[in-house]
């Protein structure tokens, strides 16, 4: 075999090696694509309205599939008024009645036991009268209620399912 011969050989062998690398980079960061925009994802929180279950710069598992939400669940949920993915526990679910009054959560005329009793409401926002939730929305607060922009900030507001990504787990 003349020399010139063997170059090509050689060259087409690691040729054909490094296409299988590029290939298989190339499968996995697609299956790595389509497994965080249809099942799972990592995000990280930034701030502190969640604190205490959550902190500042804390990794997160957001489930993207399973699509049903209810109380005390933490979803997160893209915020458009804010331009923002916010993280928030759900205190109310479709066809509820909220409202904040005494510095107490009332879910339905009764207080919510999402939040511990000792959890004081000092900011009731928009929820110092009822609001309802009509089929599809969701209140939602952050644990951190001092920090924390909610449902109960007219800028953030009761919460549509379609602009929930998924529940933190």
């Amino acid at each position: 075999m003349t020399r010139h011969l063997l170059l090509k050989k050689i060259f087409c062998q690691k040729y054909k090696q490094h296409m299988k690398t590029v290939i298989l980079v190339l499968c996995i960061l697609l299956a790595t694509l389509y497994v965080s925009n249809n099942w799972y994802q990592l995000l990280l929180i930034h701030g502190e309205s969640m604190s205490p279950s959550y902190h500042n710069m804390q990794l997160v598992v957001l489930d993207r599939h399973s699509g049903e939400y209810t109380y005390g669940d933490v979803v997160a949920f893209q915020c458009d008024s804010l331009n923002a993915l916010l993280i928030k526990r759900i205190a109310a679910c479709p066809g509820d009645d909220v409202i904040i009054k005494d510095r107490l959560l009332f879910v339905n005329d009764k207080v919510s036991t999402v939040f511990p009793q000792e959890y004081i409401f000092e900011y009731p926002g928009i929820a110092f009268e009822t609001v309802h939730l009509e089929d599809g929305q969701y209140f939602v607060i952050g644990d951190n209620m001092a920090q924390s922009k909610d449902s109960r900030n007219p800028v953030v507001g009761c919460i549509r399912i379609g602009d929930i990504w998924g529940k933190v787990i």
